[in-house]
């Protein structure tokens, strides 16, 4: 709500009252809890299985009973095979980086396992395995595997006498050790599996590996060993139920174990997530039974949110997108780093982790909930009422700088933008030194990232006053045009914080004022008028009664000065009778209840019979007329009766007030489409300066003793504008003009 005080602006923050709505308190907020649980346990069920699809958080198939029924077991045999085999070459085994290189052999032979000349280095550990030199230290002490291999050379490894704690032969499915279900064999180059007493087929029956093979193992027709490679003979089995032990550091430690633990935990996250959803439809199917409490609660909870400031609301949205895509951003840099030259491997990975963090069930409710306060809060608080620590700052700045000069706030603004631009340059010398100095791209990109943020915002919020400023620039030009048309009415109405508002204030005190003078004009010129026309008829009836009984008392035979005051008082009756007329004519004009006939007329010959109709007069007035007629028709639309009447005052008034002996000029010309006729004539009386000598009642001779109304010009003009001329009247020294024009007319004559 904004009050004004001298042109400022100062923000109070009421909360609106909002209509109440039937519920009561604890039903509204048993809906409002049914609402929050159901959306937040099917959702979150939903986004936590997308996450671990996405993320590979299944470290075996979820749906998979048996773990040695999972790739990853499939996997982790094929490695375990692999590294024996590279045992009974001779080769030690590196529990992190393999002791073998794959290679195609040019003869077409397929894939070869090929073992590096010079053994890489074992893995050292503080135990006392790390004392143990035999290549098969890595697995010797491993509890839930148990091998035996004869190497190419004769030498034999085993951990038999390790784990079961005597000798015994993996020759035979049957002769396992109790509790252990799988057995592998190898031997020469071929693999044969047996798993809960049945053997299981190894190889396709094509015999060739590709991506739909279930074991990785040599055999295949495109996956031989070399030579010493197929003298080896290897046999392990593995536990049905891997157990957890400690003192080992080797590579395969407890790694079988963590197998079978991931499956047993997947079950429980699936089972979990599973009965989160189904838990949380019925929720759901509970709010809808009390949908109707709902909006009670969403009052109640719009009251709480009110007061949080915007910011704050926006700035948590900002945060659950930041947990949504860091995962991607580290993955980006973790595989960007790993595998620079493998880009699509790179984007693949990428996407997933971008999945992952998109589906991450916390953040993804958090962006939820706070997208929905938000938008709950917006529904029952307009965007003015709302708490904004922005408007509650801009406000007060704005209430600070309204207080100087618009020339002096512009001039402001425009050095702030500049130092901003400064910054902006400087900001990015810095960004591009970083860079040189670290050359990591992601904290640059952040950084990037961050700056682009900050520069849009104050763009955005620049853009938005700069283009405030221009909207009212325009606004008030427009106003000033509608003022000079004389529109009057409606003012212009800015914001309370606009630049221009005092100005427009003005404006519309200017206007006001124009529309209260005009009103006042016109207020006075229609009483004028009113009482004019009022008294011009009432002195009718009178003066008709008047000049009846001054001619019935000229036919009584009067003698000596009675027969003179009767001609006077007829004479005078007569001019007072003519005064009226005029008078009453003129009224008519000015309110536009005049009757006028338009007809086409020939200028020129109405001009030759209004001076043949004054010929008398002309010839005892002594002057001398100059005419200047044009033989043609000059055709003009206009009242023949009301035009005659023009010329004969003007004439008349001409041969009243000229020089006596002088010429009178009188011509009519045809200039750019329009008909201009002109009376020029010499005052016999000297003319005085700025008087409007078509105004009522004013005349040149201010004794005001030869006898005239100081109507005649009034009347000329009033009856020439009538019928759409246009009449004006120039003076110089004792030289007296006037003009009367009318638009030439287009109808042709007929013959």
């Amino acid at each position: 709500m904004d009050t004004k005080w001298n042109n400022t602006t100062e923000t109070v923050e009421i909360e609106p009252v909002m209509p109440q709505r039937k519920g009561t308190g604890l039903r509204a907020a048993a809906a409002f809890l049914t609402f929050f649980m159901g959306v937040s346990l099917t959702l979150g069920s939903l986004c936590g299985a997308v996450g671990r699809r996405a993320i590979g958080s299944d470290y075996a198939e979820w749906w998979q009973n048996d773990w040695q029924e999972t790739p990853v077991f499939r996997n982790r045999i094929s490695n375990d095979l692999e590294s024996f085999l590279a045992i009974g070459v001779g080769r030690t085994v590196d529990w992190y980086h393999p002791d073998y290189s794959v290679e195609d052999t040019a003869s077409g032979t397929g894939t070869i396992w090929f073992f590096a000349d010079t053994p890489m280095a074992s893995y050292e550990t503080p135990s006392v395995e790390a004392q143990d030199t035999s290549p098969d230290s890595a697995y010797k002490h491993d509890l839930n595997t148990i091998y035996a291999i004869c190497a190419a050379d004769g030498k034999k490894y085993s951990n038999l006498e390790e784990v079961t704690g005597y000798r015994m032969a993996l020759d035979e499915y049957s002769k396992l050790p109790k509790g252990y279900n799988f057995l592998l064999i190898y031997e020469d180059g071929k693999v044969s599996i047996w798993k809960d007493g049945k053997k299981l087929p190894v190889y396709d029956s094509d015999n060739i590996l590709d991506e739909d093979s279930l074991w990785n193992v040599p055999g295949y027709t495109n996956f031989k060993v070399g030579e010493e490679g197929a003298k080896v003979t290897i046999k392990m089995a593995v536990r049905q139920i891997p157990i957890l032990y400690k003192g080992s550091n080797s590579y395969s430690y407890n790694s079988l174990y963590w197998i079978y633990r991931s499956l047993q935990n997947s079950h429980e996250a699936w089972r979990s997530l599973a009965i989160s959803f189904c838990v949380g439809l019925v929720l759901l199917a509970a709010w809808f039974v009390l949908r109707k409490e709902r909006y009670a609660a969403d009052q109640a909870i719009a009251k709480v949110t009110f007061h949080i400031w915007t910011e704050l609301r926006f700035l948590a949205v900002f945060l659950c997108l930041l947990c949504l895509t860091v995962p991607m951003l580290a993955a980006a840099d973790g595989y960007l780093w790993w595998y620079p030259d493998d880009v699509s491997y790179t984007i693949m990975q990428t996407l997933r982790c971008f999945g992952a963090g998109l589906f991450n069930p916390g953040a993804a409710l958090g962006l939820f909930w706070a997208v929905w306060f938000i938008r709950n809060d917006h529904h029952y608080h307009p965007a003015e009422t709302r708490k904004s620590l922005y408007r509650t700052v801009s406000s007060a700045m704005r209430k600070n700088e309204l207080a100087y000069p618009i020339q002096k706030r512009i001039n402001r603004r425009i050095a702030i933008r500049n130092l901003a631009t400064v910054l902006a340059v400087l900001g990015s010398f810095a960004l591009l030194y970083i860079y040189l100095e670290t050359y990591d791209e992601i904290a640059l990109l952040g950084m990037c990232a961050v700056w682009l943020v900050l520069d849009l915002l104050s763009s955005i919020l620049w853009g938005r006053r700069e283009r405030a400023l221009a909207r009212d620039f325009g606004l008030l030009a427009d106003h000033v045009a509608a003022v000079q048309s004389g529109e009057l009415t409606t003012p212009l109405d800015l914001p309370a914080d606009a630049d221009l508002r005092e100005t427009a204030e003005r404006l519309n005190s200017i206007q006001s004022g124009l529309k209260a003078a005009v009103a006042e004009q016109t207020r006075s010129e229609r009483m004028k008028v009113e009482l004019i026309s009022n008294v011009s008829h009432d002195l009718k009836t009178p003066l008709t009664s008047i000049l009846s009984y001054s001619e019935l008392l000229m036919q009584e035979p009067l003698e000596g000065a009675a027969s003179d005051y009767a001609q006077i008082i007829q004479q005078k009756a007569l001019r007072l009778k003519s005064m009226v007329q005029d008078v009453f004519e003129i009224s008519k004009a000015a309110s536009d209840q005049l009757p006028v006939k338009p007809e086409v007329l020939d200028f020129g010959k109405l001009l030759r019979q209004t001076l043949a109709d004054m010929d008398g007069e002309i010839q005892k007035s002594g002057l001398t007329f100059k005419l200047d007629l044009p033989e043609q028709p000059v055709e003009i639309t206009a009242d023949g009766t009301r035009l005659y009447r023009v010329f004969q005052n003007l004439l008349q008034n001409a041969l009243n007030y000229s020089l006596p002996g002088s010429r009178i000029y009188l011509s009519l010309k045809t200039i750019d489409k329009a008909a201009v006729a002109s009376l020029r004539n010499t005052s016999r009386n000297e003319l005085p300066e700025g008087v409007d000598f078509t105004a009522r009642f004013v005349r040149g001779d201010e004794s005001r003793t030869d006898g005239g109304t100081g109507l005649g010009l009034s009347v000329a003009k009033s009856f020439t504008e009538a019928c759409g001329g246009t009449f004006r009247v120039e003076t110089m020294a004792d030289l007296f003009t006037v003009i009367v024009s009318f638009p030439v007319s287009m109808h042709k004559p007929k013959q």
